[in-house]
């Protein structure tokens, strides 16, 4: 039994459409031709990426050392679940490392509170 929509379908493969001169006689361009890059555009070399600013290096730094500071506190952690048995100094070393991530953690926080009002306000004075 042939299929029912078989004639409603059509051609299997798309027919190629010839272009249409315009009516001013002047050549068209097809669709596929705009994609492609002009020929001095595929000859010029790739530019390198700027230098990343000093701002940007910090902000870096600040993330990595935020994540630094993660790993020490989840290590004592582990280490205390253990039950292993820490000397005096190591638990003031794990203090001052705990109490650094928590002010690193908190500086970072409030990075992020002024920058989104800073984002809000801008966006609201645009309104």
């Amino acid at each position: 039994m042939p299929d029912p929509l078989s004639a409603l379908r059509g051609p299997s493969a798309p027919s190629p459409i010839a272009p249409t001169p315009s009516p001013s006689g002047e050549r068209r361009t097809a669709f596929a031709e705009h994609l492609e890059p002009p020929a001095e555009a595929a000859e010029s070399p790739v530019s390198e990426a700027p230098a990343p600013s000093p701002a940007l290096d910090a902000l870096g730094d600040a993330v990595r050392s935020i994540a630094r500071g993660e790993r020490f506190v989840d290590g004592a952690m582990r280490r205390a679940a253990r039950g292993k048995e820490l000397e005096p100094g190591q638990l003031i070393a794990i203090q001052a490392g705990v109490y650094r991530y928590t002010q690193e953690l908190e500086l970072a926080s409030k990075l992020v509170d002024k920058a989104t009002g800073a984002v809000k306000q801008t966006l609201q004075s645009q309104q």
